[in-house]
């Protein structure tokens, strides 16, 4: 059995040029075999969780034929199964991540994961791990459970002695097309906005939101300012690191021009189950992770995870009736009372254009 380091190696170079969505699969069956054999007597810690899979770290047996931290740099995800919840089988997001996410958005910049198998014990281990958990922390009511069958090995993308780690979701990196033309706040600030609302009224503290728009944003300080307020507590060098990588992968370019280019329009409305359209909205909900390591000799990584296909048919509602929300109840153009401030790179923009006072969020690099 090949090292999963190996794999994962293989997995983040560049898919090798004319292949596309021909490139044959990761791992051999046998390989696949042997992995789900080491999971069934291995043991397992529960890390994290969203709405739709949980995450596992993992301990290899002992066993003088598996190398010691066989699994070290790796992490088990799972589906749950949730009752009224139907997400896309493992099958299909493989699938999907390695013939179209790869493609097209490049496989250097995304998260390797690889297809396995995990049996009725194994399966029982980490229901087992999982309920401790979530009692330890307070979460009751949960009906979720984790079944045999497909699960996922990812690259583990968190911190470690030498490396430093970060996870954000840049969001929308552009406007929504069908925002008013007059918007003072971009897509993600506008839909923050009327979160953070919600939170306050029922009594809960905010504060503003980071805007993706200045990730991508020609003036460096603005830049700077968003990574300040995504790695507050990062050196400055650190935080300078950051900034040249991720201008030096153009990661985020291609994040932003995919998610133009699968929806142009009104595709929203006229054509939710175009695939292209689909890429797109699993690229604004989609995580980045970024490990700097200790060494400033050696380079940043950057990387894409939960690039899962989108269930059209179940989200299609919810997304239209978000985007009514949002342009009917003025979230776009900040209409609310009393105002929720959102720090959002639209503004910021016109403020410079205008001679206004430049709002608080970006005034320690940006000097009137």
């Amino acid at each position: 059995m090949r090292p999963l380091k190996d794999i994962w190696a293989e997995l983040s170079k560049p898919l090798p040029a004319g292949l596309g969505a021909d490139i044959g699969p990761a791992i051999t069956q046998k390989e696949v075999y042997e992995l789900s054999y080491i999971l069934h007597r291995s043991e397992f810690t529960h890390l994290a969780e969203g709405r739709a899979n949980a995450v596992f770290r993992i301990k290899e047996p002992k066993d003088p034929a598996i190398p010691m931290g066989f699994f070290r740099g790796t992490l088990l995800r799972v589906p749950k199964a949730t009752p009224d919840v139907t997400p896309c089988d493992y099958e299909t997001l493989q699938d999907f991540q390695e013939k179209f996410v790869d493609v097209h958005v490049g496989r250097q910049h995304i998260v390797p994961q690889i297809l396995v198998r995990i049996s009725p014990v194994v399966a029982t281990s980490l229901n087992t791990k999982r309920d401790s958990a979530l009692r330890l922390k307070g979460v009751k009511g949960d009906q979720s459970t984790i079944q045999p069958g497909y699960a996922m090995l990812v690259e583990d993308m968190g911190p470690s002695p030498d490396y430093l780690a970060l996870e954000f979701k840049p969001k929308w990196l552009a406007q929504s097309p069908m925002a008013p033309k007059d918007a003072t706040r971009c897509r993600t600030c506008a839909r923050e906005a009327l979160r953070l609302d919600k939170l306050r009224k029922k009594g809960a503290k905010i504060s503003a939101p980071v805007c993706p728009l200045g990730l991508l944003h020609e003036n460096r300080a603005v830049v700077m300012s968003t990574i300040d307020r995504l790695a507050p507590k990062w050196s400055e060098r650190d935080r300078e690191r950051l900034a040249d990588a991720l201008r030096d992968s153009g990661v985020l370019e291609r994040l932003r021009d995919l998610q133009e280019e699968g929806d142009s329009g009104d595709a929203l409305f006229t054509r939710p189950s175009d695939a292209r359209f689909g890429l797109s909205m699993t690229l604004r909900d989609c995580s980045c992770f970024v490990r700097i390591p200790i060494d400033d000799e050696l380079p940043v990584i950057i990387k894409l995870a939960d690039v899962d296909k989108k269930n059209w048919q179940q989200k299609q509602s919810y997304w239209q009736n978000s985007h009514n929300d949002l342009v009917d109840d003025g979230w776009y153009k900040g209409e609310e009372t009393p105002k929720v401030e959102t720090a959002c790179v639209l503004r910021l923009d016109h403020c410079l254009e205008k001679g206004l006072e430049i709002p608080p969020a970006f005034r320690a690099r940006l000097k009137h």
